[in-house]
């Protein structure tokens, strides 16, 4: 009988890892399966949200990364990098309205605060560029 037990604890173990391994698929699949794609206030608040993170931190170059490809296609980095440079610099923001426009785009409101405390309107175009909510639209024209 001893040598039965000690077969069995060895197929136990498996039987429990196997199953664990199995609830921790469905999981991360569930993750990527509902979680993957954001609908439009979600996915564009967050992607205006890293956005203007990136601008808030000086992070112009990073900005630039969070642009749709259209628009990367029309606007040059080091333009980019330029035109929202010579500005006043963003110390805060605030995320305001986030207005759907169909299922892959959408208009954020923000009020940004520069380092004086002066508020400035902002509103973002963005889209679901290829999976991925993207700023669009120009930049360059906002704020």
């Amino acid at each position: 009988m001893a040598l039965d037990e000690a077969l069995r604890r060895p197929l136990k173990r498996a039987g429990i890892m196997g199953g664990t391994l199995v609830v921790a698929g469905l999981v991360v699949g569930g993750f990527f399966t509902l979680g993957g794609h954001r609908g439009p206030e979600q996915g564009a608040r967050l992607a205006a949200d890293v956005f203007l993170t990136r601008l808030a931190a000086g992070n112009i170059g990073g900005a630039y990364d969070q642009l749709c490809n259209e628009t990367r296609g029309r606007v040059e980095r080091e333009d980019f990098v330029a035109g929202i440079g010579g500005r006043s610099a963003v110390s805060s923001y605030t995320i305001g309205a986030v207005v759907p426009a169909g299922s892959h785009d959408a208009t954020v409101s923000a009020e940004l605060v520069d380092p004086t405390g002066a508020t400035t309107p902002y509103e973002l175009r963005v889209t679901d560029d290829r999976g991925t909510w993207r700023v669009c639209g120009n930049p360059l024209d906002a704020g």
